[in-house]
């Protein structure tokens, strides 16, 4: 059984164009993650998946120096980009991260995989009741449910957002939620949207990046040491896709 994570990342974006590749520690975000994914022992491979926008160009060209497998295809299909990457290397769960978080722990990352295969579960996840911080966000996949959400759904949001159909049918599917454990951290923005977070992400790299993925751990206690950090993205409010947070 094969487990490959799937890193969903463009270049266009709203709040913040670009963000794949902003510098952190002189190093650009993507490649932190691929890093961060190299150290996760569960994962047999990664690879990213990207649009075939002429901007996204400059994606496929950090794979290509990474010797990162690069998978493009529709622009607003991302569901349609998973299935062209499942076809491709054919695994038998889907690993989903996104280009937005760089400050993923592989610990993390590793605790929802094996919740995943210890109960036979359809969709794992640590998002659908929030306790992790955002940007820790690991969402685990069997190929073939994404294959049953590919086929039975037309709906344009459901095909934008990956697993979006999955956590609206609850009813369909088996699924687990995995929690962090001690008090919920969920309030707490790790993640790279907008510009305030690029500042905060910034901040902790420069302070903690020692050549090797920052476990959040580390990031807890940066922040319980300096708690005016949590201050400069905590107005920022995300987004809902019919009733669900991303």
């Amino acid at each position: 059984m094969s487990t490959v994570a799937f890193i969903a990342a463009r270049m266009g974006s709203e709040r913040l164009p670009g963000k794949v590749l902003k510098p952190l520690s002189e190093i650009p975000s993507l490649v932190h993650i691929f890093n961060i994914l190299r150290d996760v022992k569960s994962l047999d491979s990664f690879l990213v998946v990207t649009s075939v926008l002429k901007e996204d160009d400059e994606i496929e060209k950090i794979c290509n120096s990474s010797n990162v497998l690069c998978v493009r295809g529709s622009v607003h299909d991302v569901l349609d980009r998973f299935r062209i990457a499942s076809a491709s290397v054919k695994p038998s769960v889907i690993v989903r991260v996104t280009g937005d978080d760089p400050l993923m722990d592989p610990d993390v990352i590793e605790k929802v995989i094996s919740e995943h295969r210890a109960g036979g579960f359809d969709y794992t996840s640590n998002i659908e009741e929030r306790t992790f911080p955002r940007g820790m966000d690991t969402e685990v996949v069997n190929a073939d449910t994404l294959e049953k959400c590919w086929r039975e759904s037309g709906d344009k949001d459901d095909h934008e957002h990956v697993t979006l159909y999955i956590r609206r049918h609850p009813d369909k599917f088996k699924m687990k939620n995995v929690e962090m454990s001690g008090a919920p951290a969920d309030d707490l923005r790790l993640c790279l949207d907008t510009e305030e977070d690029y500042i905060l992400l910034q901040n902790i790299y420069s302070r903690l990046y020692r050549g090797k993925p920052i476990r959040l751990p580390e990031i807890f206690e940066l922040l319980e040491k300096e708690p005016s950090l949590k201050k400069i993205n905590e107005s920022i409010e995300q987004k809902k896709v019919k009733d669900k947070v991303y």
